[in-house]
């Protein structure tokens, strides 16, 4: 199904759309920076599920008021056919009929054009890192998907224990949020798309679909990133969403 998250506005009103959303941007993010109009036409395509990599994007355009098309009634065979592919997987972006793929650039992206997107050299860094480590997390588990129903639970559960490589990576993430002073923000002191990326990361793995990661394991042993997760569930554009 393609549909539109959002009332797509007149370009002689796309300035005055951006500067709206200023509310509920990251004070680090200039004005200027927000003055381009977004394109023409964004679809992001990607299934009818909420999984971290769509989803930042998703929510990133959405936070800004940004209109797009969201497919997600997608057809990997077609797809394919289309050329659209550039890595051959999804989620992909097209931008005025360009593609764009890879999560980081494409949740980067959706942050610049929504204005969400740090202006500091140094916090936009920490955006990247924070994105960067969503993917570690994710490809470590992704690792234990082929494993047998009883394989796959142990080597998860070995993931999680202390020394385990999905609890390190996590720990990356935990140690981030806790050096940005705890506040319930990965960067800075307001929302931003690694916000948005780790929270449904943690959604993902708190959904009790991932046999031998307990739902609440993130929740008992990472406090930061359980502060981050109520930072962005209170947020009034994401209960919008």
């Amino acid at each position: 199904m393609i549909y539109r998250t959002t009332r797509p506005l007149p370009r002689s009103r796309g300035l005055l759309s951006i500067l709206l959303a200023a509310r509920f941007l990251s004070p680090s993010t200039s004005v200027a920076a927000m003055a381009s109009p977004p394109p023409a036409s964004i679809k992001v395509y990607y299934y009818d599920f909420a999984f971290w990599r769509a989803e930042c994007v998703r929510m990133g355009l959405f936070m800004g008021g940004v209109p797009f098309e969201d497919v997600r009634d997608v057809k990997p065979a077609e797809m394919k056919a289309s050329g659209k592919l550039t890595f051959g997987a999804l989620p992909i972006m097209d931008v005025d009929g360009k593609t764009l793929s890879q999560t980081q650039a494409m949740a980067v992206y959706a942050a610049k054009v929504a204005g969400i997107q740090p202006d500091d050299p140094w916090d936009a860094a920490k955006v990247d890192e924070c994105i960067s480590g969503c993917t570690d997390v994710t490809d470590t588990i992704a690792k234990t998907f082929r494993l047998s129903d009883e394989e796959k639970v142990k080597a998860r559960e070995e993931l999680c224990a202390e020394g385990g490589r999905l609890r390190m990576h996590l720990g990356g993430l935990e140690k981030i949020c806790s050096e940005n002073g705890d506040c319930g923000y990965a960067v800075g002191e307001s929302i931003s798309v690694a916000d948005l990326a780790i929270w449904r990361l943690v959604g993902w793995m708190a959904s009790g679909k991932l046999d031998g990661i307990p739902k609440d394991y993130v929740e008992t042993t990472f406090p930061s990133l359980s502060k981050l997760v109520a930072s962005v569930d209170s947020n009034e554009k994401v209960q919008e969403w």
